[in-house]
């Protein structure tokens, strides 16, 4: 929510004329805002309880959305 505020404040903010930092902040908010995209879809949470002589076998496959 913050993000997204400070966002909406720099894009007010940046002018022609006006001063080069809030350029510099929304584009920093632009970036912050897609790498928390995309890392948060590349997480993949799996809690598995292992008995004795179990054994799991873990892949990394490339699975297309569509």
């Amino acid at each position: 929510m913050l993000l997204t505020l400070l966002e909406r404040l720099a894009r007010r903010r940046k002018r022609p004329g006006a001063n080069g930092i809030w350029t510099a902040v929304a584009f920093a908010a632009f970036l912050l805002r897609h790498h928390q995209q995309r890392t948060h879809r590349s997480e993949v949470a799996l809690r598995e309880e292992l008995r004795p002589g179990e054994s799991i076998v873990i892949s990394h496959t490339h699975v297309p959305q569509g």
